[in-house]
């Protein structure tokens, strides 16, 4: 899975794949995700950063999966 910014955010806030690097949170995508999902999940986590999980102002009152995020947690800290 090619990893631009918009995957990089999404899995770092969320703790789909954590990494430091663009390449570790491909490797971790590789290593916790069916490969036959990957390529679905590429454009549903595009997307999801680009008009959900934003980098200035994530709408977090309007995502899907904010109950699974730890985001929030970490913004009131």
């Amino acid at each position: 899975m090619a990893v631009d910014t918009h995957i990089f955010r999404v899995a770092n806030r969320t703790g789909l794949a954590k990494g430091r690097t663009p390449l570790a949170v491909e490797k971790g995508f590789a290593q916790a995700r069916p490969p036959g999902v990957l390529k679905d999940a590429h454009h549903w986590l595009i997307l999801h950063g680009r008009y959900v999980c934003q980098a200035r102002r994530p709408r977090c009152a309007a995502c899907a999966i904010a109950d699974l995020c730890d985001f929030r947690s970490r913004q009131a800290a």
